[in-house]
């Protein structure tokens, strides 16, 4: 069942990048150890931090960054992580070409499907990270 979540790492640089949604379970700071919870908690304490699961966080991802991702198996037999915008302008490109054509964010190899997830998800937070630090500059 642990698979199903966001491993500590990932859910502390989502809590800094604004996750807020309701989760099950969470980690504990001093332990990293995950915990579930009688409920949903909706006011955080400072010694938790929520555990997503995967499925929450890309959600969460597509809904307020409009960052879309899929996971392909290779030729070569690795996984390639493909992140794209979800804009209009350019889903309609998406749809009128092959992601191998250049329209993509990000490509990432990986060695599982696991793996992929986990890579997928450093990135989105990469790219979000990048866009604030580049608002900022702006």
């Amino acid at each position: 069942m642990n698979k199903e979540f966001v491993p500590y790492e990932l859910a502390v640089k989502l809590k800094e990048l604004g996750f807020d949604e309701p989760c099950i379970a969470g980690y504990s700071n001093s332990t990293e150890k995950l915990e579930f919870y009688s409920r949903p908690l909706v006011t955080k304490d400072s010694f938790t931090v929520d555990a997503p699961t995967f499925s929450q966080a890309f959600r969460w991802f597509r809904e307020k960054y409009n960052l879309m991702f899929q996971i392909f198996y290779s030729r070569n037999g690795n996984y390639s992580v493909i992140i794209h915008r979800t804009t209009p302008e350019y889903m309609d490109l998406v749809n009128q070409v092959k992601p191998s054509d250049g329209c993509v964010d990000e490509v990432v190899d990986c060695y599982s499907y696991e793996e992929a997830e986990l890579a997928c998800l450093e990135k989105l937070i990469e790219i979000v990270n990048q866009n604030k630090d580049e608002e900022k500059d702006s």
